[in-house]
């Protein structure tokens, strides 16, 4: 994988990643507590589906991308 797309692809990942974490504040204020749980539960198969398939190959090819590599410029 080229750097220039992986850089791009982790650049849209943060930003995937800012929009789950509002929406799981949102979620939160679900009243029905079954409902909410589901959501919840597709937010987080979501998220593993997102880090396994698309953050993962990344990270392998370019591992300074990497979010949790210290000093990664990506998050």
């Amino acid at each position: 994988m080229k750097r220039q797309v992986a850089e791009r692809i982790a650049d849209a990942m943060k930003e995937v990643e800012r929009a789950l974490v509002k929406l799981d504040h949102a979620i939160l204020e679900v009243e029905d507590e079954a409902q909410r749980k589901l959501m919840r539960d597709t937010l987080y198969k979501t998220v593993h589906f997102f880090h396994a398939h698309i953050s993962v190959p990344v990270a392998r090819h370019h591992p300074d991308l990497h979010p949790d590599v210290p000093g990664s410029t990506k998050y």
